[in-house]
């Protein structure tokens, strides 16, 4: 599915963004390795060499696979190898998954050779079949290799990730950050997706393919924290919030918890069904699809909501319908809502919804800004 579909199911659209680097951003350090086949299969086995966890499933069939053992055995250059150096001092590999699986899974014996256009002796023949002189061989054949240092700049890291990640399905921003900034922040992202008051406002059980919700759900925590130092490009904006929190403590994660519980709670009793949704005048919703720039205003100004005496739910979501009738709070949270007049626009107007609708909020003093 393209970006911008993608963008449409989830009710809204963004601009593409350009993502600057300044100089001091643009930190790569590389080095190459020649790593033996051998090498490669116990790095592996010992899970020295591991996978981002969004990684694309194994794909390839016998045919395709063998065709790359034959490519090995008779001494022909294959693609370049890049893994990534990661905190606890493995390898996480950024591009090779592919090639390196299939030659794991042929000298672990799991498949024979087929489909060969040269080799064709070794047809059916699994790794310990070939002659000793081959399985030598093979065993010995070196894999160029380049490794990204852990010294990289990590928006540079995540700049490498998109560019050499050229597949038919492309991993979007936040199965990117999934691999490149782990951590117990990330582990919560996931947590908190399956949370079930969250899950019956989105409308599904499980959380939605391509991390969509993880994403929603850092875009709050992120707004909430720095709204004031909000700038685009959202991504960029994003990575770096998350570059600085994936190693929250466990005090940090219970606050963030408690955060995004109270305001999921508060948008349940109030908005109800009617949550995330772009609204009609009779305040239920004109679009099946959750608008995820909805979902971070909304979950703004319900986690601001002070005490416990919330407003009449009817008075809520009757004012919120109103808001749509408005040709700047639609364009807000339907076009380039990553801009960040339109962001404030959205928060500020969702505010003064609760607030005449009798809420007490405690908003940041520079809301308005």
């Amino acid at each position: 599915m393209a970006a911008k579909e993608m963008d449409l199911d989830l009710g809204e659209t963004d601009d593409d963004e350009s993502f600057i680097f300044p100089p001091a951003e643009r930190k790569v350090i590389t080095q190459p390795l020649d790593l033996s086949v051998q090498t490669l299969v116990e790095q592996w086995t010992t899970k020295q060499l591991v996978l981002p966890e969004i990684q694309r499933e194994y794909v390839w069939d016998n045919a395709k696979a063998s065709r790359l053992i034959e490519s090995l055995l008779l001494n022909i250059p294959i693609p370049v190898l890049y893994f990534a150096e990661t905190d606890e001092a493995k390898y996480e590999i950024f591009d090779g998954h592919q090639r390196v699986r299939s030659i794991v899974n042929y000298l672990g014996g799991v498949y024979a050779l087929s489909g060969l256009a040269v080799l064709r002796e070794y047809r059916g023949m699994r790794y310990l079949e070939l002659p000793d002189r081959e399985q030598r061989f093979l065993r010995m054949r070196t894999l160029r290799t380049i490794l990204i240092s852990i010294e990289s700049h990590p928006n540079m890291k995540f700049e490498i990730y998109e560019r050499l990640n050229t597949g038919s399905i492309s991993l979007n921003a936040q199965e990117l950050r999934n691999s490149i900034y782990r951590g117990a922040f990330n582990d919560m992202l996931h947590e908190l997706a399956k949370d079930t008051a969250f899950r019956s406002l989105i409308g599904t059980k499980v959380p939605r393919k391509r991390m969509v919700d993880e994403e929603a759900i850092l875009r709050f925590f992120a707004m909430r924290d720095r709204l004031n130092a909000y700038k685009t490009p959202l991504k960029k904006f994003l990575n770096e919030y998350m570059a600085s929190v994936r190693a929250a403590t466990p005090q940090q994660i219970e606050q963030y918890r408690a955060t995004f519980t109270r305001a999921v709670g508060n948008a349940s009793a109030l908005l109800g069904g009617s949550a995330f949704r772009v609204l009609g005048s009779n305040g239920q919703p004109s679009e099946a699809a959750v608008n995820r720039a909805l979902l971070e205003s909304q979950l703004l100004a319900c986690s601001w909501i002070a005490g416990e005496n919330l407003p009449s739910a009817s008075d809520v979501k009757r004012k919120m319908a109103s808001l749509f009738k408005d040709e700047g709070f639609t364009d807000a949270v339907q076009r380039a809502t990553g801009d960040r007049s339109r962001t404030l626009k959205r928060a500020r107007d969702t505010v003064a919804v609760m607030l005449d609708a009798g809420a007490e909020m405690e908003v940041p003093h520079n809301l308005n800004q």
